[in-house]
């Protein structure tokens, strides 16, 4: 069931970036052919006015045909480009500012129904005994039984150590518990006497997850703050990927396709709605910062290509846009079936 939500979120994120052009052209009245829910093949349309609303056989995601963008049409005074500089710009970004509302909405609701506390692994030593366990980033601890302790979820990060050590001191093994709901699992280890310098007993690292419900308004401030520092984290990240990924290529076994994306996001779910909702916040925000990216086939392309025609005068001719942007769109396809390879290869 975390899985279906996972693709009607993702879905769903898709659909609010196109609606935001949608609303945009309708705003600056430029004609828009057809707004489509799925893709095609289409299954039935209906036309509103001068537009065709279609639902389409592949459900996921949307379209929207702006007249005049990225085609070659007869001259129209409502055809996008026929409008000024600023409209084109302003409809062209308006996808992205829709993600960053959608983000923003979806962390301020996380903040105001709260999120339940666990205590999460994120991260485990090659070699030790959490290893040698199965234990993963990302596991959640429901319960711990070291020697005369017994934690159950949710489980406090100086309490799990500090069971660990009595275990140590006692010779006894640590049976850890992962997993919520009915979906758990056990393991038992043997801590170690004397870990690794920098490594625990189990080897493994912790964090408490968890977010207190707060007001309404206070709800709205926070998720403003947490959609700006993720915004800050998420530019910051690829920044360093795209410095870093001709000099060091293995950089890109870290990347997660939609198969990833899907599965990081099942997990989140399996953890309740508002963790799900947090991570479908994320991935808004992440999309707000990908489209920016001045690549052809994305938002950021096709405002670096008005630019350049603000700078040269005269417009870019649609047959060279739309090469530059089929090349830029096989690019990313090519990127996204071999990052898909590596998350099936996790699995």
């Amino acid at each position: 069931m975390a899985i279906l939500f996972t693709v009607i979120g993702l879905s769903v994120l898709i659909l609010v970036h196109e609606l935001g052009h949608f609303l945009a052209a309708k705003f600056f009245k430029v004609r828009v052919d057809e707004f489509g829910f799925g893709f095609p093949p289409r299954l039935f349309a209906r036309a509103h006015g001068e537009t065709t609303y279609s639902v389409n056989a592949l459900l996921f995601g949307g379209f929207v045909k702006i007249h005049g963008m990225g085609e070659e049409t007869e001259e129209h005074p409502r055809s996008f480009s026929a409008q000024r500089l600023w409209r084109r710009v302003s409809i062209v970004v308006a996808g992205v500012l829709a993600n960053l509302i959608a983000g923003w909405l979806a962390l301020s609701l996380v903040f105001m129904v709260g999120a339940p506390p666990h205590l999460m692994l994120t991260g485990v030593a090659p070699d030790s005994p959490a290893a040698a366990a199965g234990l993963a980033r990302g596991d959640v601890v429901a319960e711990v039984r070291a020697g005369d302790r017994v934690l159950r979820d949710p489980v406090g990060a100086d309490d799990f150590i500090a069971a660990v050590g009595d275990a140590v001191r006692q010779g006894a093994p640590v049976a850890v518990v992962t997993g919520v709901g009915k979906e758990t699992r056990e393991v038992s280890l043997a801590p170690r006497e004397a870990p690794p310098e920098g490594e625990g007993p189990l080897g493994v690292s912790l964090t408490e997850v968890g977010v207190p419900r707060t007001s309404l308004l206070e709800g709205f401030g926070k998720g403003a703050e947490e959609s700006w520092i993720l915004l800050k984290l998420i530019a910051g990240g690829f920044v360093n990927f795209f410095a870093s990924v001709f000099q060091r290529p293995e950089v890109l076994k870290e990347v997660a396709g939609p198969v990833g994306v899907v599965a990081a996001a099942a997990q989140a779910g399996s953890l309740g709605f508002a963790y799900l909702l947090h991570f479908l916040g994320l991935i808004s925000i992440n999309l707000v910062v990908l489209n920016l990216i001045p690549f052809p086939a994305l938002d950021g392309g096709q405002v670096l290509f008005l630019l350049i025609e603000k700078l040269k005068g005269s417009p870019i001719p649609v047959k060279f846009e739309r090469i530059v942007n089929a090349a830029g769109f096989v690019f990313l396809l090519l990127l996204m079936v071999l990052v898909t390879v590596q998350d099936v290869g996790r699995l």
